[in-house]
This record gives structure tokens, C-alpha cells and sequence, in this order.
């Protein structure tokens, strides 16, 4: 995508559930895994590290429901998905799965899963509530980090209890189809990662596509648009919430100054569109559907 105007026309005509987009040398879409309750404001965000008035009118909201936004790319004709989406109760039903089916993808044709890290909402829909797999003929791409804490029984009785339970159950069962990455790698044809530590330990964005055609996944960097104006506002799901502090200023940096469209995870459908300086912070300015 070689600058603004030409990414937003080329999004106006094609990224919508069931149809694609080209970046470079990939085809993409944008399906939806349904809509995501993260509780109440103050559970979410600290107040305490940022005293704007327009920050504290987040906590007159009695919960936040984000979006689960998941990109699916076919690179050399393989494709993959990024993110799985929170796990379902109904183990004959999964919204992500009826989606990719109804935008021409299905569950068996993906041949990789790409989640940033290993929270509930990312790798939450690997694995049925039977035990079944969603995408029996998909290898797992996670950086060793995440895989390795949210195993490890020291999460048990923790705060991040219930991701680490949610890990064990979608990822014991395929630990032979964990592909492990480190920074800097081309985990799948046409994706590199970008090791972004903070909300997880192994938290990774990738930038996909080829050339000067580029779109950066974020991830879990940024859940919410108040962490845009007020990047300095601490996440208490952050397994380091300086560390993710840190890591958002860098990326938004990064997004402002190259232009560099980007995908969100959590912001409204379809998540797509870019980061502008905004006075202390920053602005997200979405793609016209």
C-alpha cells in the first residue's frame, strides 16, 4: 500500500467479510469472531495513570465490549489466519468458523494459525469444547516465550488464571504443530514478525505483504481508542503494564511516522486504517468501508 489515497480506495471496494484485498503479494479479508465483554472500565484500565477528564468518562460505563476482528491472508496458495478468537461454549457452533466458510475459506483449507500471543481471545477458538479441533490441518505460530508461561503451573491461582487454563486446553493438545518464532522472522510466506513485549512476554505483531505494500498487525498493543489519545494509560491485563506502556509509544511512533496502515484486533469492524499524531497522542483514522 504506497500511500493513503490508494490503500483507502483499494479498501473501499474489497475488505469486507467475504471479499479481499491484494497487499503485495497476498490476498486478504477481514471476518469477525463476535463481539468481546472485557468487564468493567477500572478492571481494564488504571485510572490512576492518566487524570484527563475525557480518560475517567470511560468508567461512567458500566463494561467495554470490544470487537474480535481476525484477518485471514492466502499467501502461495496456503492460507492463515490471525487469531481464533474467545472459546464457545456450543461445541457445534463457532462463529469464526462460519464466517471464514461464508467469505470462501474453509476451516480445513487453513493451513496456519497466528495468534500475537496466548490470551483466551486469541487461541480460545483452536480447539471445540468436545475436544475437536476448529482448523484440523493448521500448525500454531506463537513466540517460545508465551508458550512457555502460560503453560507453566506458576499462572495457576494467579490473576491470569483462567488464559493460562484456556492455553492448556487449545494448546496441550497440539504442542507437535507449534511452529516457534523468534523477532525478526518470516514465520509464514509474506509475514514478519516484530517482537512487542508487554501485554504478554511473548507478544508479537507482524507486518504482512511485500515491497512497499505493507500492513502492520497490532494485536493487543492497543485495545481501546483511549490508549490512542492517552497512549500512557497503564492496561491491567498486561502481564507488565510499563513494558506495555512502553512498547505502545514505540509502535505508534513506528505507525505515524512510515503511514503505514495497520490492523486493529479490538477496534470496530473491520479494524483497518491508520495512526495519526493527534497533539500528546494519537488518532485512528479507519478505512471507508
Amino acid at each position: 500500500m504506497r500511500h493513503r489515497q490508494a490503500t483507502t480506495d483499494v479498501h473501499h471496494a474489497s475488505i469486507v467479510s467475504g471479499g479481499a484485498v491484494k497487499v503485495g503479494d497476498l490476498e486478504l479479508c477481514v471476518v469477525s469472531a463476535g463481539p468481546l465483554d472485557i468487564g468493567e472500565p477500572q478492571k481494564a484500565f488504571d485510572a490512576a495513570s492518566s487524570d484527563d477528564v475525557k480518560v475517567r468518562e470511560l468508567w461512567t460505563k458500566s463494561s467495554i465490549v470490544v470487537e474480535q476482528n481476525v484477518l485471514a491472508i492466502r499467501s502461495q496458495g496456503r492460507v492463515a489466519i490471525f487469531e481464533t478468537g474467545a472459546p464457545t461454549k456450543d461445541s457445534n457452533a463457532s462463529p469464526l468458523c462460519s464466517e471464514l466458510t461464508s467469505a470462501g475459506i474453509e476451516p480445513e483449507s487453513v493451513d496456519a494459525i497466528i495468534p500475537t500471543h496466548a490470551h483466551l481471545d486469541h487461541v480460545g477458538g483452536i480447539m471445540r469444547p468436545n475436544g475437536q479441533r476448529n482448523f484440523p490441518n493448521a500448525r500454531i505460530h506463537l513466540h517460545p516465550s508465551d508458550v512457555e508461561f502460560w503453560l507453566a503451573d506458576e499462572r495457576l491461582g494467579t490473576r491470569g488464571e483462567r488464559s493460562a487454563l484456556v492455553a492448556r486446553r487449545n494448546l496441550n493438545p497440539n504442542l507437535d504443530r507449534l511452529v516457534l518464532h523468534a523477532d525478526n522472522q518470516e514465520t509464514f510466506p509474506g509475514v514478519t514478525t516484530m517482537h512487542t513485549p508487554g501485554h504478554t512476554v511473548g507478544h508479537t505483531s507482524f507486518v504482512i505483504g511485500s515491497g512497499s505494500e505493507l500492513l502492520f498487525v497490532v494485536g493487543d498493543i492497543v485495545h481501546h481508542p483511549c490508549q490512542l489519545a492517552f497512549p500512557r494509560i497503564r492496561m491491567l491485563f498486561d502481564t507488565d503494564p510499563d513494558a506495555g506502556v512502553e512498547t505502545r509509544l514505540k509502535v505508534l511512533q513506528f505507525l505515524a511516522s512510515r503511514t503505514m496502515p495497520a490492523f486493529f484486533y479490538h477496534f470496530p469492524f473491520p479494524g483497518c486504517g491508520f495512526v495519526e499524531r493527534a497533539g500528546e497522542g494519537y488518532c485512528f483514522l479507519p478505512m471507508p468501508m
